[in-house]
């Protein structure tokens, strides 16, 4: 069930702050809160990227990356809905628990529930309607990044598709994994068209992205990239992703599809 009331009164204010080990330093000068510094109990501590504007991301998968980007999005003060078929991965993230004892994640998620702006759900409809970024991530608890699901995504992209007919404002859809330019162009665009009615380029845009760290198992390897690759298939979604990134150290490299 879609908590909104829990996801809509977003704005608990909080002094800057250290809480005990692992270390964070939340800050709420921009009008949202949003952690800047985190230490995961090792000598050494890191700066966050500094979120410039809250943004409505929906996130398809909960499996490990998708809940680390879930996670990590709304740490730096984006507005997060999960969204996942496994009813156990989805009272877990409400719960405030994480399948994975990476260090200091589920104390970064304790951290996040006193901001609430993260929650889960099985209602993609409505997640879509209430976000304008949709990343979607696919067989992500494995390690073989060539493996991607096509049925899975199909699914995916018919329930944004029927989604975004009832929607007035651009939506950008972010694969985030490895995926084949002709897999997006003459399978996946289709389907989204078809269910939305709409056109992509004009309606939705639809992008991915990839990490030069495929295998990303941790904070601090998702916030500190090498690099990332962008493709696109317009401007507007290539911008509207690299904001995504804003305050990522990574370089960026573009690819038009």
């Amino acid at each position: 069930m879609f908590d909104s009331q829990r996801f809509d009164n977003s704005h608990d204010h909080h002094a800057y702050s250290y809480s005990n080990k692992p270390q964070f330093a939340v800050d709420n000068t921009r009008g949202f809160n949003r952690i800047v510094a985190f230490s995961d109990g090792s000598a050494q501590g890191y700066q966050l990227p500094k979120c410039r504007n809250s943004k409505r991301i929906s996130v398809f998968g909960l499996g490990h990356k998708g809940a680390l980007s879930a996670i990590c999005m709304a740490a730096i003060g984006h507005r997060v809905i999960g969204v996942d078929l496994d009813q156990r991965r989805i009272n877990a993230l409400n719960q405030g628990r994480t399948f994975s004892e990476e260090d200091g994640l589920p104390e970064l998620l304790s951290q996040i529930g006193t901001f609430c702006n993260l929650v889960a759900t099985d209602d993609g409809f409505n997640a879509v309607k209430r976000s304008d970024y949709s990343l979607i991530y696919v067989n992500d608890d494995t390690d073989n990044t060539t493996s991607v699901s096509i049925d899975k995504l199909k699914i995916i992209c018919e329930q944004i598709g029927l989604s975004l007919r009832y929607k007035e404002h651009y939506h950008n859809i972010v694969f985030c994994q490895q995926i084949a330019s002709d897999l997006v162009k003459d399978v996946l665009v289709p389907i989204l068209e078809n269910q939305s009615g709409k056109r992509v380029s004009e309606a939705f845009g639809v992008t991915s992205v990839q990490s030069s760290s495929q295998k990303t198992r941790s904070i601090k390897e998702f916030y500190q990239p090498a690099q990332l690759t962008i493709q696109f298939m317009d401007k507007q979604s290539c911008q509207m992703t690299e904001q995504l990134f804003n305050g990522f150290k990574a370089s960026i490299r573009r690819i038009s599809w």
